[in-house]
């Protein structure tokens, strides 16, 4: 792949595009149906020949299918048991089907057994409002009743995906931000904050397609001239620890009471170990402390989030219960970051 930002998407080759009698059996008409174009440079630069490359959304199996191109093992999860069928139908015809592993179901309602390890993490995500005429399933995002609703099931998807992707993999997502009548939703956006409290940000990339269509409704689809691909990492994070240190020293003198946990009190211990990606610290569950805690921290220029969502000041404890933790990031003008992860719950 060029090491620019963007990538050109001239034309869709008749040789891998999804079939017309394929698309034809589809609900939705395959309208949605990424290109096997959009995919293969990302499955070269994130993996390797012989690495297992994951869908959560599989869709057509347009990501399994340029995966198996490139000499990769593909594995995918599809809610609608008629996509199932075209996956492997499509597949199939390619002589592709051997070395993919296709779940019937949403990945996040998968247990460990059914779940094989991943390289990379390779989707392009279900859009809000289109209109999904379908069989009914709990868990079609297409068919989310609020656009809350959709974020959350995006959320769960990518967090399971989280613990199946090996330590250094990629996750990419392909997205666009989307128009509802006269309303235009970020989901492009929202998705990469979501993203962003489960991985490391690495890059993006802007995918231009040609326009070949004079269709100008506004039922949930763009024009797809461009989208975005969100390019993650699942790694460590790197903090400042003389400043996460120093911050430490500073809750203590102001009052505040807490017990340190996990890798940063193991480093303090021996800092020759592996460096810690942040702090966690254990508070009393009071919500008049814990509401000061946050008060001083937002005071001192902390964003504070409880699963990738903002925290509202005044907090309202009830409205994070199972939650477990609230999350402060500092980021100074050098890029240097300072975490603290404050668990309330056992």
């Amino acid at each position: 792949m060029a090491s620019h930002s963007w990538l050109m998407l001239d034309h869709e080759s008749p040789r891998y595009r999804l079939p017309d009698d394929l698309r034809a059996r589809d609900p939705m008409g395959g309208r949605d149906c990424g290109w096997v174009e959009q995919m293969l440079p990302f499955v070269r630069q994130f993996s390797q020949p012989g690495d297992t490359v994951f869908d959560p959304f599989a869709g057509f199996g347009t990501t399994l299918l340029a995966a198996r191109l490139e000499g990769r093992l593909a594995s995918g999860c599809e809610v609608d048991a008629g996509r199932i069928d075209l996956i492997r139908e499509r597949l199939a015809r390619h002589a592709l089907a051997q070395g993919t592993t296709l779940l019937h179901g949403s990945c996040d309602a998968l247990d460990d057994t059914a779940f094989p390890p991943f390289d990379l993490c390779l989707t392009n995500v279900p859009y809000f409002g289109c209109g999904w005429t379908g069989a009914p399933v709990a868990s079609q995002l297409y068919d989310s009743q609020s656009y809350a609703q959709h974020l959350d099931g995006l959320r769960s998807v990518f967090h399971r995906a989280r613990a199946g992707l090996r330590e250094g993999g990629a996750c990419i997502a392909m997205v666009q931000n989307i128009r509802l009548g006269d309303r235009v939703l970020p989901l492009a956006f929202d998705l990469a904050r979501i993203l962003g409290s489960l991985f490391i940000m690495e890059e993006e990339r802007v995918l231009i397609y040609p326009h070949e269509s004079n269709d100008t409704s506004t039922d949930g689809r763009t024009d797809r001239r461009h989208e975005y691909a969100l390019v993650f990492r699942k790694q460590r994070e790197r903090i400042d620890l003389q400043a996460t240190a120093e911050l430490l020293d500073a809750l203590r003198a102001q009052g505040h009471t807490f017990t340190l946990l996990g890798s940063f009190a193991r480093w303090l211990k021996d800092p020759q170990g592996t460096p810690p990606a942040d702090a966690d610290i254990c508070v009393d569950a009071d919500p008049q402390r814990l509401d000061a805690l946050l008060q001083w921290l937002r005071g001192q220029g902390f964003a504070l989030t409880s699963w990738g969502d903002p925290v509202s000041i005044p907090l309202h404890l009830g409205s994070y219960r199972g939650r477990y933790y609230f999350r402060a990031d500092h980021i100074d003008a050098s890029g240097a970051l300072v975490r603290l992860d404050i668990c309330y719950e056992q």
